[in-house]
Formats: C-alpha cells, structure tokens, sequence
C-alpha cells in the first residue's frame, strides 16, 4: 500500500506542494477524500511572498496505510544521519510503527559526495536563505491542514548528525514540540535553549553507545546535564552499538512515545 509521499515543498494553492496529483490516486481511500477536500480551499493565510513559503526543499511524508481521520495522529519530524536522505522515512516509520504516527522528513541542507547522500552543514541550519525552524514551521502547519495532526503531539527526531539537528531545533523552539527523540548524537555544539517555561516537563528519549569516542559521551554527559538543568525530562539509553532506525531494534522507541503520550493505539 503506498504511503509514503516524496515532493517538493513549494508553495501551491492545493494539496500538491505535497502529493502530487498523479499520486493522490494511489492513496487510501480515505486519504483521497481528505486530499480532495483540502484542494478545494486555499491556503489564504500563508504568505507566499515568504521565503520559507516558496522553498523547494525536497521532503518526504508517511500516512499510515489504515489512516483514521477521527484520531489526532502524533507527527514526527525525522532528521536524517549523514549519507541518507529524506527518502529513508518509510523504513524509519515502519521500524518505529507503522500505524501509529505521521512522519515528515527533510533533506539535509549539505550535499556528500556519494550519489544522492546528504547531511547536515555544522555552520548554518539554513537551506538557500531560509533558516531551517521557518521551513520546519510552513512544512508542519501545512501538513495539519491536509491530515488531522495532534498539535501537542509533534516531536523532533532524529539520527546521528541528523539528532543533533533535532535536538537544537527541539530546544529553541520547545513550545512547538512534545519532546524529541535523539538517536546516537556527536552533541559537539552547545544548545541554544528557548524558554525555560516552555522546556520545562517536555520528554526526551536520548540513546548512546558504549563505543562512542569518550569526548562524544561527555558531549552526550553535558548535553543531558543541561536540558535536565530546565526541567527537561530525559530518557537517556545505552545500547552496545549505534542504533539503527531502520530495523527492528528501533522498535522501542514507539513503546517510549506511547507511554509519553498516554494515547490508544491501532497496533
């Protein structure tokens, strides 16, 4: 069943800056008619002289095959590691559960050398001249406009290079996240903390590796140390091996969400 979406995130007057019409057709029959009704309005309140609204970096979206238009689906917003791209969601999603959340990813803003790989640029967070939490911010509200996403029920997720970029994005705008969840990050740049009232009792699922170098634990050590400092509640595990998020072994992670939203399931 198709239930991944790969397209660009320039601004249209319909659904297709996500789904491409050709697309649509493949879904769900659900999911048609919520594309359906969603292309017959505008989308009047986003200003498409902004440079976040008119970006045309690449995204990818994963609905879950039994789509439940009455349930307010929990959004992740994955982060890839260095040389992947956005198009690893659906083995993230179906690794983590499958019917249980919507996924959003982004291409990271640098490309690698290998053929279609991308990362994370340590210097700036911006894509073109569009800071990453703007087109992050566009990207989402959209995205609840065309599915029935919980509004307190997004978290920041992601991997290696990509983790690091989810938890600073997690901790400057903590008022638009439930937590994040941050697989094997390096940690070697300090976070830039938001409001404290708003870190203040958000969730945190934060895993290392024994094999790390030992300046990547204490970076991890200083990292933890400091969101907990806000009031931040951190779940951090230590696993023997990096983590993968594409197999089996990420399974936890869905336990961990579930118990931090306290919601019913459709596993």
């Amino acid at each position: 069943m198709f239930n991944r979406l790969q397209s660009q995130s320039s601004f249209q007057e319909d659904l297709s800056f996500l789904i491409p019409p050709n697309q649509i057709n493949q879904m769900p029959l659900e999911l048609q008619e919520l594309c359906e009704l969603y292309n017959a309005d505008h989308c009047n309140d986003v200003d498409k002289a902004d440079s976040a609204a008119t970006s045309d970096w690449p995204v990818s979206l994963f609905v879950p095959t039994q789509y439940e238009e009455n349930y307010a689906y929990p959004l992740l917003i994955w982060f890839h590691d260095d040389f992947s791209s956005e198009n690893e969601l659906d083995l993230v999603m179906n690794a983590i559960g499958d019917q249980n959340y919507c996924g959003l990813a982004i291409r990271g803003n640098k490309a690698l050398k290998e053929h279609d790989t991308y990362g994370w640029s340590r210097d700036s967070l911006e894509f073109g001249k569009v800071p990453l939490k703007q087109l992050v911010n566009v990207t989402a509200r959209r995205l609840r406009r065309a599915f029935h996403i919980h509004s307190e029920r997004i978290f920041a997720a992601g991997c290696g290079s990509g983790a690091d970029v989810a938890l600073q994005l997690f901790a400057e705008c903590p008022e638009w996240f439930a937590g994040a969840v941050a697989i094997d990050p390096a940690c070697r740049s300090d976070l830039h903390l938001g409001n404290p009232d708003d870190l203040r009792g958000k969730n945190v699922l934060q895993t290392v590796s024994r094999t790390s170098s030992n300046e990547t634990l204490a970076n991890n050590l200083n990292s933890v140390r400091l969101l907990r400092s806000t009031g931040v509640d951190i779940d951090v595990r230590v696993t023997e091996e990096p983590l993968d998020p594409c197999c089996n072994d990420a399974r936890f992670i869905d336990n961990w969400l579930l118990s931090k939203l306290r919601c019913e399931t459709f596993v």
